[in-house]
């Protein structure tokens, strides 16, 4: 059991729990500070905006010649926003992307074969095609002559 000396009115303390009343004043002072100062905080979020990103995914290395044969389906798309999106290309190899901002962005895309990096200057409604073949080293499409 303990006991607590006698309780001075005049100073506000008690003689033994000193400990206590101290850090239950620095407790709620730090809350007190954290609760004013957290807007300032804010600038360490990435905010979100009022732009966004669509596009299709296509492969045109082994294209036919026919509309819509070298779209990829169920495709991984991600972005590098804050917090990172995800999302997969439909039926038609389309994809969405909302609350973006207006700065550069990278653009990963997984497809069956293997991974694929794409970079893109976000504007308001961006749209854009990804072609999987131009994102090779050597695009032997380029040097025919």
């Amino acid at each position: 059991m303990i006991r607590l000396k006698k309780f001075k009115l005049h100073n506000f303390t008690l003689s033994k729990p000193k400990p206590f009343w101290l850090m239950s004043l620095v407790a709620i002072f730090v809350l007190a500070i954290a609760t004013i100062i957290e807007p300032a905080y804010s600038f360490l979020a990435h905010p979100q905006g009022d732009s966004f990103l669509y596009g299709k995914v296509a492969d045109t290395r082994n294209w036919s010649g026919v509309t819509g044969d070298s779209l990829i389906k169920n495709a991984k798309v991600t972005i590098n926003s804050l917090p990172a999106q995800t999302t997969y290309t439909d039926k038609n190899g389309q994809f969405w992307f909302n609350g973006l901002r207006d700065i550069p962005y990278s653009v990963s895309v997984d497809a069956s074969d293997r991974h694929y990096s794409f970079s893109i200057n976000v504007d308001g409604t961006t749209g854009s095609f990804f072609d999987l073949a131009a994102e090779e080293h050597h695009n032997l499409k380029e040097l025919d002559y």
